[in-house]
């Protein structure tokens, strides 16, 4: 982790002009195509949200923009992001909150994530789980597909947490397409970044072992 000096970042200008909006998040929704993820996914006999989950931070953690936090009010860039996500409770319409870092391989990371899962039990959260900067937080809407989408914050012009949601897939021809929303913040990532990650994030489905 190191704070940015902001007098020499090549993104001063950028964060200068973005850095006091009111509303400095923007939301941007798109349709990844998961056919072939999807059917190695199965082959493996892994969690589709979880092993997606995987691929789609491993594919943020890789551009510094997303790395980006605000710490006391001021920039710094971190090693890595990690997700907290969203899991259902079992047997009940409730969900809870849980927290897990980012493994390089899958099926560790899965196997990780089911076990913090299940050790938290039906607590909604663990609050010290959720002290720190360094999180990305991840939910699902796997009741049907979606075009637009928002998220419940607060109006805080320093969280520059990323959200990612995804929804249910649907046929397209012969393909599953899926809809994939971020929420990013402006002052450390523009659309050309969140282009990028969209780029990068269906080559990494589309080339998936």
């Amino acid at each position: 982790m190191k704070k940015i000096d902001i007098e020499t970042w090549n993104r001063r200008d950028i964060y200068m002009f973005y850095k006091d909006v009111d509303v400095p998040q923007y939301n941007m929704t798109f349709e990844l195509d998961v056919t072939h993820f999807y059917q190695s996914i199965k082959a493996k006999q892994l969690s589709f949200y979880l092993s997606f989950m995987h691929v789609a931070m491993t594919e943020l953690n890789r551009i510094e923009n997303f790395r980006y936090r605000y710490i006391n009010h001021e920039p710094y860039l971190l090693d890595q992001v990690h997700p907290s996500y969203t899991d259902r409770i079992e047997d009940t319409d409730r969900f809870k909150i849980v927290t897990v870092d980012l493994d390089q391989d899958l099926t560790s990371f899965v196997q990780k994530a089911k076990r913090i899962s299940t050790e938290q039990g039906t607590q909604f959260l663990n609050e010290q789980s959720e002290l720190r900067h360094d999180l990305v937080y991840i939910t699902t809407f796997p009741w049907a597909s979606f075009t637009q989408v928002s998220h419940a914050h607060n109006l805080d012009r320093y969280d520059a947490v990323q959200r990612l949601i995804w929804g249910k897939f649907k046929s397209s021809g012969e393909k599953l397409v899926m809809p994939f929303g971020i929420q990013a913040h402006h002052a450390f990532a523009d659309g050309m970044h969140v282009g990028m990650y969209i780029q990068n994030l269906q080559k990494a489905l589309d080339t998936f072992e």
